[in-house]
């Protein structure tokens, strides 16, 4: 079973070896993907040390269905960030591709964990909109059992950690 603390644990090691190994990136103001790229590397390199399996991906939006068929993860949210954001054009959607998650590939509902980062130069309502509404639609409609928002200092390398929702050891995995 998988504990908050391990969770914690493996966040906090992930961020020392990004920032011991890449800080370089902070410093050049790469985008925020190439950032979460190299933040997952490392979450995945904790992730293995653990006694269960949990794939770490970027980016991923695939939900296997239990009668074997991909199907696209999503929630309702995407109303709201047009309201926010109303030059982005006609086009709605409402799939979703959370920056990182520790799940299990596959069918059934194993998500245990949903990242959303932003570095630390991005506008306040890009922000707010990961924070308030993206989070926790993941953790309401795709049953993410634990959140957190990661913001990367540019200029200044480091991580901050925000936990939006941590594990209820109660609940069941």
């Amino acid at each position: 079973m998988i504990t908050q603390q391990m969770l914690k644990d493996a966040i906090e090691c992930a961020r020392k070896l990004l920032l011991k190994h890449d800080s370089e990136l902070f410093d050049r103001d790469v985008c925020e993907r190439a950032l979460s790229h190299k933040f997952a590397m490392y979450l995945q390199q904790m992730v293995e040390k653990w006694p269960e399996k949990w794939d770490v991906d970027c980016e991923f939006n695939r939900n296997m269905k239990a009668h074997g068929i991909d199907g696209q993860k999503e929630v309702d949210v995407i109303e709201k960030y047009y309201a926010l954001r109303p030059h982005l054009g006609i086009e709605r959607t409402t799939t979703v591709f959370p920056d990182v998650i520790i799940h299990k590939r596959g069918p059934g509902s194993h998500n245990l964990l949903v990242i959303e980062m932003k570095k630390s130069n991005a506008t306040k309502r890009d922000i707010e909109f990961d924070r308030q509404y993206k989070l926790p639609a993941y953790i309401h409609d795709i049953k993410y059992r634990a959140a957190a928002y990661i913001t990367f200092e540019m200029g200044d390398p480091d991580c901050s950690i925000e936990w939006i929702k941590e594990i209820d050891p109660a609940e069941p995995q």
